[in-house]
């Protein structure tokens, strides 16, 4: 694609993705069986899933959350028995963080939930919405970068 997108596009793509990651929210009641957790709890699990062994300052980094607000998150989730802290042994100040089975079995029932919800939609437009993950995930990696 060649030319200047204009911003008003730029926008509605942004309001768009905010309006479908709200109705894929954790705040319905189909959601019973998965423990609530705010949206800062989710960023952290999803990290600590996504990269076992990291710390918070990792998390921090890569969530882009203030390293105050991951440590609450982390004590919260282990208290609840989704993550487990363990000492690094070359250095007892940091820790490795890895999340529980309970954990995994959590986000297994929120993606289950996501696919439910999606479902919902069209066969034709589903598989449109699916063939965007590529894309999506490419934006996401520039976003980061």
């Amino acid at each position: 694609m060649t030319g200047q997108t204009d911003d008003e596009s730029i926008a509605d793509f942004a309001d768009a993705v905010l309006d479908i990651a709200r109705k894929l929210a954790l705040r319905a009641p189909d959601r019973r069986e998965i423990v609530p957790l705010t949206g800062t709890e989710v960023d952290v699990i999803r990290e600590i899933i996504r990269n076992p062994g990291t710390n918070a300052t990792q998390i921090a980094a890569a969530t882009r959350l203030r390293r105050s607000n991951v440590s609450a998150a982390m004590r919260v989730l282990e208290s609840r028995e989704l993550i487990i802290k363990e000492q690094v042994a070359e250095d007892a100040r940091f820790v490795r963080l890895t999340a529980t089975p309970y954990a995994i079995e959590n986000v297994e029932k929120i993606r289950a939930l996501w696919v439910r919800r999606l479902r919902a939609l069209p066969p034709a437009l589903l598989a449109e919405a699916a063939a965007a993950h590529e894309l999506l995930e490419r934006v996401n990696s520039h976003m980061e970068a």
